[in-house]
């Protein structure tokens, strides 16, 4: 048998020696042999297993991203039926009112991003308020 010499530390060194007497090894060298095979056989295993966690989160994330898409496919389909509707029902001011008009929607487009905020939590209220201030 070929043999393989390793330093340790005293503390360490001292370790091995009330851990190998203590789960009844002839020696510390015999303890260091059955952790090495333990490590080896283990090895490739552990690996997998962190394979598998890893894939199934990236599969999870992955239906995730797909739920939000289809959302965000929706809500855009809904916005655009909106915009459809709206510029068909709704009649453009005339000429003369339309500074009059701009500024009542700037006012009124205002408290509803008031309105909208109040409605949302955490990160989200502050990011409407920084969109709201580009659009100033």
């Amino acid at each position: 048998m070929p043999k393989i010499a390793i330093r340790v530390p005293d503390d360490l060194s001292k370790q091995l020696q009330a851990e190998a007497s203590k789960r009844g090894f002839d020696s510390p060298s015999a303890f260091v042999r059955h952790a090495i095979q333990s490590e080896l056989r283990q090895g490739d295993s552990a690996v997998n297993q962190v394979e598998e966690r890893i894939a199934a989160t990236v599969n999870r994330l992955a239906k995730e991203v797909r739920a939000v898409h289809t959302a965000q496919l929706a809500t855009f389909a809904l916005v655009d039926a909106f915009a459809k509707v709206f510029l068909t029902c709704v009649p453009e001011p005339p000429n003369e009112m339309v500074d009059q008009a701009k500024a009542r929607a700037k006012r009124r487009y205002e408290k509803f991003l008031i309105s909208v905020a109040q409605g949302m939590a955490g990160d989200a209220k502050g990011a409407l308020k920084e969109l709201s201030r580009v659009d100033s």
